[in-house]
């Protein structure tokens, strides 16, 4: 268990990134102990996404008085997530939240046993929950599709890889709508250009893979060594693998290009990654993001969490009015973010994309073309 007070450390650039030009409202401090507790898996806090987003809020909502304290526990897998519900169950946590798909079961089991407590699901996946369970979700398809695109439009050897992790939310419609983006850029690029490809590797033809760093660095080498130069990984631990064998390739590809002494040697073709996260510098193979708005969730299904004075991260009204829910003043018991509300976003990050391709642009117009119909990812 990280001790309370410490936690904000683990998150890096990260949190910095999360909570920064973030201006609050404090609530009157808590006298009594409410403790905010967090359950990750497997990649745990430090995944730059979904984990780190929702500890650096939680750590915030602390900070403002909404919590007293925090205590957090990454996990490996079912078993360990039931452990920690019991072990945070002990501390009378006031909101316990687990994080990701991998615990979702496990936390729906815990919830229906513990009535009276409330919890809170991010990025599970799960509809089926108990009354209790409160949950924050993201509709990854639209970016899915726009990441399909983007990957084509920045590829230099024709192919392009997409891979999810086992039980990731959205699995299937994710991967038909990079495919779908991957197709709109070769109906729509120029005359001339090259076709490119949606690549499958021999061990993961179904593009499905454990969501292990061993399992994301494997998927990243054998993709590479076939030539698939932009991926795209959706997962926790895989996602983290795939990113550090990618930075490793780019290290490698550096150092033999300065040992070469040939002149004509072409610059090597690098490995590129379209990030589900907050990228944050933290990798120069990331070329793209899809980034889900943690903050902007919680903002929203709790009125008394820290609300920010930036136009751009007012929440919306909730659906109905707040009503008391073991403690917690609660306005959407369920929020989806979307490209439409705000709640997900995909931005092209500095470096290969936006002095090559434009990709900013790019990733905006199809943006606003989905948004208004003029692409219909239903089709």
């Amino acid at each position: 268990m990280r001790a309370r007070s410490t936690l904000l450390a683990a998150l890096g650039a990260v949190s910095t990134l999360a909570l920064g030009a973030c201006s609050v409202t404090a609530p009157e401090p808590l006298e009594e102990t409410r403790l905010g507790c967090l359950v990750s898996a497997p990649a745990g806090f430090d995944d730059h996404a979904a984990g780190a987003l929702t500890l650096a809020e939680t750590e915030l909502a602390r900070e403002a008085g909404v919590f007293s304290g925090t205590s957090s526990q990454r996990v490996s897998g079912g078993s360990a997530t039931s452990a920690a519900l019991d072990r945070m169950h002990r501390q009378d946590c006031a909101l316990t939240t687990v994080i990701g798909p991998g615990g979702a079961d496990e936390l729906a089991d815990f919830a229906a046993a513990h009535p009276k407590e409330l919890f809170l699901g991010v990025s599970s996946g799960t509809e089926d929950l108990p009354k209790n369970v409160l949950s924050i979700d993201f509709d990854l398809v639209p970016p899915a599709f726009i990441a399909g695109y983007t990957a084509a439009t920045a590829s230099e050897t024709g192919k392009v890889g997409v891979v999810v992790s086992h039980g990731f939310p959205q699995a299937g419609a994710i991967l038909s709508a990079f495919d779908a983006g991957v197709d709109l850029y070769n109906d729509e690029k120029d005359e001339g250009a090259a076709t490119v490809t949606s690549y499958r590797s021999t061990a993961s033809a179904s593009r499905s893979i454990s969501d292990t760093r061993t399992a994301g660095e494997d998927y990243f080498d054998e993709s590479f060594d076939d030539d698939a130069d932009v991926l795209v990984p959706f997962g926790s631990a895989a996602a983290m693998g795939a990113v550090t064998a990618a930075d490793e390739k780019r290290k490698d590809l550096a150092e033999a290009a300065d040992d070469t002494e040939v002149e004509d040697e072409k610059s090597p073709i690098l490995p590129k990654l379209v990030w589900y996260g907050t990228a944050g510098g933290f990798s120069q193979s990331i070329v793209a993001s899809i980034e889900p708005n943690v903050r902007r969730g919680l903002r929203t299904m709790f009125p008394d969490w820290p609300q920010s004075k930036n136009p751009d991260e007012v929440a919306p009204a909730p659906k109905r009015g707040p009503e008391e829910i073991s403690g917690f003043r609660v306005g959407d018991r369920d929020y989806m973010g979307t490209l439409d509300n705000g709640g997900v976003r995909i931005i092209a990050e500095d470096g290969f994309l936006s002095r090559v391709s434009d990709a900013g642009r790019g990733i905006t117009d199809l943006r606003e073309r989905i948004k208004s119909g003029d692409i219909d990812l239903e089709k």
